[in-house]
C-alpha cells in the first residue's frame, strides 16, 4: 500500500506523556462510556463521578388529598410520602488491548486523510488508538448493562446477573422488582409481538403512577423491534417496512430498539422492558481521580510492533424506584 510521503506523521509515543487520570483521561473513558447505546442516546439516568456504593433515592406517593374545612381544623399527618433507596454499588473494570501498530496504521492514514478533506483536524496517533479501543469498550459496554457476565466481572444487570436472560436471571437481576407478566412459549413473530406488548402494557397499568413518567415505553432488541414495526405496516396504522429505527410509538408510548436486549437464539425468546429512562440508573466513577487511560509502547522495550492500550473505571446499574416497570418473558 503506498502511502503520503510528503507529509510528517508522528508513528512514536511519548513515554512520559500518555498516562491519563482524572479529569485528563475523561475524554477516552467517556468515550468508552457514551458508546453504549443506552446511555448515549439517553435511555436511563447516567449518574458520574460516584465512589464506591451509593444511594438512589426515589419518592413515592400515596394519595395525599383530604378532607378539610372548619371541621379539620388539626394537622392530620397521612404519611403518603415514602422515600425509597436503592444501593448502587458500582464494579471496578478494566480494559485490556494490545494493539499491532503495523496493522493499525493504513486505518489511521486513512481517517486522516478523510478529515483533512472535510476541513478538520487530523488526530494524533495515540488520540486514534485510544479512541479506537474505547468505541469498541462501549459496544461491550451496552452487552453488559443489561445482561452482566457468566464471570460476575460487571455485576448485575438490568435483566440478568450471569450473561444469560432467563427466568433465574431476571429474578436476580436490577429488574427484579418489576411487574413480571408471561408471554408464553413460541417464537416471536409479526403476528404475536402486538400481543405480547399488550400484555406487557396492560401488567404495567397496575402500578398506573409510571404511565404518566416521562419518556416511558418499552425497551425490547432489534429484532423484536423490527416484527413490531412489519406488525404495524402489516394493519396499515405505520408508515411501513422501511420505517427508520428511531421513533416509532406504540400505544402513545415511545418503542426503543435496544443493543443490550439479546435477538432471539440459542432459545432465548424475547424480552420486553416497559419503564422510564429516568428509573433506570447507570454510575460510573467518572470526574473522579480513580479513572485512567494509558497508551504503553512495548515496542519500545520487546522487539514487537505492538502498543498496549490500558482503561480503567468503574460502572454499574440499579432501578430508582424497585416496582416501577414490567418485564414481559416466557416465565414458567
Amino acid at each position: 500500500m503506498n502511502f503520503k510521503t510528503n507529509k510528517k506523521y508522528n508513528f512514536d509515543i511519548d513515554t512520559t506523556a500518555n498516562t491519563y487520570a482524572g479529569e485528563l483521561a475523561l475524554p477516552y473513558v467517556t468515550a468508552a462510556l457514551l458508546g453504549a447505546e443506552t446511555i448515549a442516546k439517553q435511555r436511563c439516568r447516567f449518574i458520574e463521578g460516584i465512589i464506591g456504593k451509593t444511594v438512589v433515592s426515589g419518592l413515592t406517593t400515596a394519595d395525599t388529598i383530604q378532607a378539610g374545612g372548619a371541621a379539620a381544623c388539626d394537622f392530620a399527618p397521612g404519611n403518603n410520602l415514602t422515600l425509597t433507596e436503592q444501593i448502587l454499588d458500582p464494579s471496578d473494570l478494566k480494559v485490556n488491548e494490545e494493539i499491532c501498530r503495523a496493522k493499525m496504521y493504513p486505518t489511521w492514514i486513512a481517517a486522516n486523510g478523510r478529515m483533512e478533506r472535510n476541513g478538520q483536524l487530523p488526530t494524533t496517533w495515540s488520540d486514534f488508538l485510544l479512541g479506537a479501543v474505547a468505541e469498541r469498550t462501549g459496544t461491550n459496554l451496552e452487552t453488559l448493562l443489561w445482561q452482566g457476565d457468566a464471570a460476575a466481572i460487571f455485576g448485575t444487570g438490568f435483566l440478568s446477573n450471569d450473561g444469560v436472560i432467563d427466568e433465574a436471571g431476571i429474578n436476580a437481576s436490577a429488574t427484579q422488582g418489576f411487574g413480571q407478566h408471561d408471554v408464553g412459549t413460541g417464537a416471536w413473530t409479526t403476528t404475536n409481538i402486538l400481543s405480547h406488548m399488550n400484555g406487557v402494557f396492560a401488567k404495567a397499568q397496575d402500578t398506573p403512577g409510571i404511565l404518566q413518567k416521562a419518556g416511558c415505553g418499552f425497551y425490547l432488541s432489534y429484532e423484536a423491534y423490527a416484527l413490531f414495526l412489519q406488525a404495524m405496516a402489516l394493519q396499515n396504522t405505520g408508515p411501513g417496512f422501511n420505517q427508520s429505527m428511531e421513533g416509532a410509538n406504540y400505544l402513545g408510548y415511545p418503542v426503543y430498539p435496544t443493543a443490550g436486549i439479546p435477538n432471539a437464539a440459542g432459545g432465548y425468546e424475547g424480552a420486553i422492558v416497559f419503564t422510564y429512562p429516568d428509573n433506570l440508573v447507570v454510575g460510573a466513577n467518572s470526574y473522579t481521580p480513580d479513572v485512567r487511560a494509558e497508551l504503553i509502547p512495548t515496542y519500545m522495550y520487546d522487539g514487537s510492533d505492538n502498543v498496549r492500550v490500558a482503561m480503567y473505571f468503574a460502572v454499574g446499574v440499579q432501578t430508582a424506584v424497585a416496582v416501577d416497570g414490567v418485564v414481559g418473558f416466557d416465565f414458567a
